[in-house]
């Protein structure tokens, strides 16, 4: 699988499965947002990874919008053909 010039958002990832998923999306060349509840396994998942043009790791609750924090200014960007969502 090639995911270069892909973004990934994999909620979840702090642990487990979702971490091992973006594991794999980051070593098949996705950049990589991993989002948790939990923001500083999401920062040590990210750092797991690589800097951070690989991946980062945000505090995020993906079942209340208003309980999600968005970056000022968003560190990537990708069209939707070029967004992976996954949900552990």
């Amino acid at each position: 699988m090639n995911l270069k010039s892909k973004v990934a958002v994999v909620t979840g990832a702090a642990s487990g499965i979702g971490r091992e998923i973006a594991r794999t999306f980051g070593r098949e060349g996705a950049k990589v947002v991993i989002a948790d509840l939990n923001q500083a396994g999401a920062a040590a998942a990210a750092l797991e990874l690589g800097d951070v043009d690989s991946a980062i790791g945000v505090g995020m609750e993906v079942t209340d919008e208003t309980k999600s924090k968005s970056p000022s200014k968003p560190r990537y960007s990708a069209s939707p053909s070029q967004t992976l969502c996954e949900t552990c």
